[in-house]
């Protein structure tokens, strides 16, 4: 057979009723200038086709071959530009601005190829004349189809209109993702699979989508939006509009007056208290703890923005560049197959971002405004890149032992060797993959725990705790913890 230029005529046949078609669609139809494919037979345009006798084909073996709709689309325009290069192809689809084989055909268009889109009648347009209530203009309305839904990040706040819900799995899997911020008993607005208009609608809860009578691509849902404040299920938007409202003029008094250095104190408690539920492997309580420490996240963007400083969107893009650029071996081609090369890749890239040429300026790059504990964990990290400096737990544990002994002069305490001890038993942390400052946060825990307990039992036991010697105490305490062990 001649091979001819490829052109392809993408044509859109509307949401179901034939009589939805534009005068231009209904005459290429009926005008056998070219050969037709439905995407689908499953559409009432196939049988008013078959009523005039007029010859086409269909893709719906494509729907067998592949799991994944992007493969399949893909697949679908590659046969579609293979059949164009013998004869002009008609290529017939509900709505051709979201359907996936129609982006497919654009990005696998051949330079010398052609390619037309008719519009016509959207199955949104369809759905959105037959609903119940009123859909404002200027009411920011989300269209999508079912199968996008489930790659998307749906705003709740704002009305939604679903397409294609071809099948009761599908309607599931569309069920369970907007399980995630609606209520299961939200009324929604059916469309039953129909081939005539206006289209018929009925009012359902959430929980049936997936047991209706019939599916197929005609059918949709349509659901109102809800406003944060009747909702028990929230997103990212959501946060930050109440952070907007707590800062607005009418607002909170409190919430108003903050500074990124008022707020230092809670960022830093937050953040601990995140840390405690980890350790207490209360996944409940470690859910809520990160959202305090989300709520300061975003608290400090908007005074950012307020002042001109910085917004959300430069939080979230300096953070994604930074993930990008320092996992080279993810997002590029460079290779690492151990936690060690990753690290010490890290500390490389970190050095060319802030221009430090040698180890002893990198060490500027710690900042002082850390933690002690915590500001000698990352010293230690960049000193131990040397690997003169990456002394054996044995060598240090030891050399620990020795300045023990020598940390009071008389009665008087020498600072100097106090401080390297404290330093000392940080390294020593650090080179047995240990974090100083968590571990002695956990033995501050465990020592106030034992006390409290020893305390009860003594008083319990009828004890004035400001008679008992300290023998007395100790003994109370080792028994208080040995009951804890038990």
């Amino acid at each position: 057979m001649k091979s001819v230029k490829p052109e392809i005529l993408v044509i859109a046949i509307g949401p179901g009723d034939p009589g939805l078609l534009t005068v231009q669609a209904a005459d290429i139809l009926q005008s056998s200038r070219c050969a037709l494919f439905l995407r689908t037979g499953r559409h009432p345009v196939a049988d008013w086709l078959t009523e005039k006798s007029i010859p086409f084909s269909t893709l719906d073996s494509f729907y067998s071959q592949y799991d994944d709709f992007d493969r399949m689309h893909q697949a679908m325009a590659a046969f579609l530009w293979n059949s164009a290069r013998h004869e002009k192809i008609g290529f017939c689809v509900m709505d051709p601005s979201s359907d996936g084989a129609v982006l497919s055909l654009k990005e696998l268009c051949p330079p010398e190829g052609s390619l037309r889109i008719l519009a016509g009648v959207s199955a949104s347009s369809a759905c959105l004349s037959s609903l119940p209530v009123s859909v404002l203009p200027g009411s920011s309305l989300q269209c999508c189809t079912a199968a996008s839904l489930l790659l998307s990040a749906p705003d709740p706040s704002l009305p939604m209109l679903i397409t294609e819900l071809d099948s009761s799995l599908l309607a599931g899997d569309v069920k369970l993702k907007l399980s995630d911020s609606y209520p299961d008993e939200a009324v929604v607005c059916f469309f039953p699979p129909a081939s005539v208009s206006p289209r018929p609608v009925r009012s359902i809860p959430l929980y049936l989508l997936d047991s209706q009578k019939e599916y197929d691509h005609t059918a949709a849902v349509f659901l109102p939006g809800i406003d944060p404040l009747h909702r028990t299920r929230f997103t990212f938007r959501d946060l930050s509009w109440i952070v907007s409202r707590l800062r607005a003029p009418d607002g909170c008094p409190w919430d108003r007056i903050q500074t990124h250095e008022s707020l230092r104190p809670y960022m830093v408690e937050e953040a601990w208290e995140a840390v405690s539920a980890i350790e207490e492997e209360n996944w409940d309580h470690l859910a809520d703890e990160l959202g305090d420490v989300l709520f300061q996240v975003f608290i400090h963007a908007s005074i950012g923005e307020s002042y001109d400083e910085f917004t959300m969107t430069d939080v979230l893009s300096q953070i994604c560049q930074k993930m990008i650029r320092r996992h080279p071996h993810v997002f590029q081609h460079a290779s690492a197959e151990t936690a060690r090369e990753i690290s010490e890749g890290w500390e490389r890239m970190k050095r060319t971002e802030t221009g430090s040429k040698t180890l002893g300026e990198s060490l500027d790059d710690v900042s002082p405004g850390l933690p002690s504990r915590k500001y000698a964990i990352k010293v230690n990290k960049k000193l131990c890149q040397i690997p003169a400096l990456r002394r054996p737990p044995e060598m240090i544990a030891s050399e620990i032992r020795q300045l023990s002994s020598s940390l009071l002069n008389g009665s008087s305490l020498r600072s100097e060797n106090l401080m390297s001890l404290l330093m000392l038993c940080t390294e020593l942390c650090y080179r047995t993959d240990q974090d100083a400052e968590i571990l002695l946060h956990q033995e501050v825990d465990r020592v106030k725990h034992a006390w409290q307990k020893a305390e009860r039992q003594l008083l319990q036991a009828g004890f004035s705790l400001e008679n008992l010697t300290l023998s007395d105490l100790q003994a109370a305490l080792i028994k208080a913890q040995s009951d804890h062990d038990l």
